[in-house]
């Protein structure tokens, strides 16, 4: 179970993730989770850092697909707001989220990676069906109870350490 647990790569927050090489390397298409990935857990503020990156990623030519376990009808609107389109399933870690994904991207799990900040849904639910994982720090301490202890579990079990944590923000 444990290499289910491990990402491909980890880094401090999408910021520092090197999409042209992704993109050599052949991936083109990116489910990303939006709460403490992209903004702060239950936020949804398209900042213009944020926007910025999208935009980026798309230039590439990645095409980008939010999968997350919150309120549907808030992250299809974070998802108009950056001009990206979100999976209609949540339910991470099982593979019914990432294949709902895969097929509002039209793509395949040889082409597409995942990132998100949390172990025991984004990375395990990527890795089990398949796609490249990435993990990056949770961008608050803010967040709901649950995830809280998962972050201890991610702690205990995968030997969870963050990368950087300057670019958390303060309660």
């Amino acid at each position: 179970m444990h290499s289910l647990l491990k990402p491909r790569q980890i880094h401090s927050s999408i910021f520092d993730i090197n999409l042209m090489s992704l993109w050599n390397q052949g991936y083109q298409n990116i489910i990303i989770d939006v709460d403490n990935t992209m903004t702060a857990w239950n936020r949804y503020i398209t900042t213009p850092k944020l926007k910025n990156w999208a935009l980026i990623a798309k230039d590439i030519g990645f095409r980008i697909c939010l999968l997350s376990n919150s309120n549907q009808s808030k992250v299809k609107q974070f998802a108009l707001d950056l001009g990206v389109i979100s999976s209609p399933v949540g339910g991470k870690p099982f593979p019914r989220a990432f294949r709902s994904a895969l097929s509002a991207l039209g793509a395949s799990v040889k082409n597409t990676l995942v990132i998100g900040d949390q172990i025991f849904t984004d990375i395990l639910g990527g890795n089990r069906i398949g796609l490249y994982t990435i993990l990056v720090d949770p961008i608050d301490k803010r967040e709901f109870i649950g995830t809280k202890l998962s972050r201890l579990m991610e702690q205990l079990v995968a030997g969870r350490r963050y990368v950087c944590k300057s670019h958390r923000q303060p309660r």
